[in-house]
């Protein structure tokens, strides 16, 4: 039964409980009305009414790119939908249109920079900025790879200026020794901080253990998660929800090799966290759901080599080959065969009147021709 409500009401904040993505795009959108007035489909007859993500972005006015990446910054909060689809509480709309600034202040909170622009926010030089986001001092949000094939780091823009008004020392005078020491030795931290941010943004949208052990492996990639998960049951299960770790949007020119080094876990530290997340979320997803065995799936019976040669067929003896040809049968004739007749000599009227040298030449006044 279609049901439609106003969204004009007052509604109150979420407080977290929705869980936001913005690696999933929403298939057609199956709401039906004029601005203001939601049809939800698909939803809870007693729940709260719920958009799909095409309606929720036209409601708010807002370009998918914004949107989706305002789904994984949690400044929209969505819950999944009866056909297992993420869908947008109304009540969320509502309150970004009645938050101060509406819309345009989710824009502005949402707001990416590279490195070129962040350092002209804060005032500062590009190096000095690529130094401090080397060393870890602020993480991206996203990355991908430009025309001209090089790697391109995106931060939020408020979170440079909160880290500008926590550190302004380190927006002049000479760097701290840890940083210029990290600089010196080629560290890059902005690797390790996209992953961290886009690790901890999937676990919190996860709605079950399975879900989150399957986040941290795909962390830790498939030879770690070999020896981490040894049961092929589960690797498998772990490895339909997330055969990698989501990239975002890297870009049409980002090769695979490139994705793979960027998504996957590379510093001890980082792997060690990943190994204890994986086996805590392993152990709560065993109890809550095991992984079926199914008979079509399991190990074949192992079985003593003499047991499996009783059991197969006999062969049939072949007859042997004799190593020579019988001996005649006295007064039998044998037959000759007729030798073949030598072939005849070329006539010479038939022989080719031009030489060879003189057929080149010709083929090549031809083409020079």
């Amino acid at each position: 039964m279609t049901t439609k409500v106003r969204t004009t009401g007052k509604a109150t904040a979420a407080g977290g409980t929705g869980r936001a993505s913005g690696t999933r795009r929403a298939g057609a959108a199956g709401d039906t009305g004029r601005a203001g007035r939601v049809v939800a489909r698909g939803q809870d007859p007693g729940g709260p009414p719920t958009l799909t993500l095409d309606r929720a972005c036209e409601e708010l006015s807002l370009g998918y790119p914004d949107f989706e990446l305002a789904l994984v910054l949690g400044e929209i909060a969505t819950v999944g939908g009866g056909t297992g689809r993420l869908r947008v509480p109304a009540q969320e709309i509502a309150r970004v249109r009645e938050a101060e600034g509406g819309a345009r202040a989710l824009l502005a909170r949402i707001q990416l920079v590279n490195t070129t622009d962040g350092a002209e926010l804060l005032g500062i030089s590009r190096d000095r900025l690529l130094r401090l986001t080397r060393a870890g001092c602020v993480r991206p949000v996203r990355w991908y790879v430009n025309r001209y094939r090089a790697l391109v780091w995106l931060y939020l823009a408020s979170e440079l200026r909160d880290f500008a008004a926590a550190s302004p020392a380190l927006l002049s005078g000479r760097l701290p020794a840890a940083v210029r020491e990290s600089a010196d030795d080629g560290e890059d931290q902005r690797p390790r901080g996209w992953r961290s941010r886009r690790v901890a943004q999937l676990v919190r949208d996860a709605p079950g253990p399975w879900e989150e052990a399957a986040v941290w492996a795909a962390l830790l990639g498939p030879e770690m998660t070999l020896s981490a998960v040894p049961d092929p049951y589960e690797r498998a299960r772990l490895q339909r929800i997330h055969p990698a770790l989501p990239p975002g949007r890297p870009g049409p020119l980002a090769d695979a090799a490139l994705i793979g080094r960027l998504t996957t876990a590379d510093h001890p530290d980082e792997i060690a966290l990943g190994l204890v997340a994986l086996a805590d979320a392993l152990g709560r997803a065993r109890d809550r759901d095991p992984v079926p065995r199914h008979q079509s799936l399991s190990q074949p019976e192992l079985r003593p080599p003499g047991a499996v040669r009783a059991e197969l067929p006999a062969v049939s003896e072949a007859p042997a080959v004799p190593d020579a040809p019988p001996a005649p049968v006295a007064g039998a004739v044998v037959p000759v065969r007729a030798p073949l007749p030598a072939p005849a000599p070329w006539p010479v009227e038939d022989r080719p009147r031009r030489s060879l040298r003189r057929l080149l030449r010709g083929r090549r006044q031809v083409t020079d021709g």
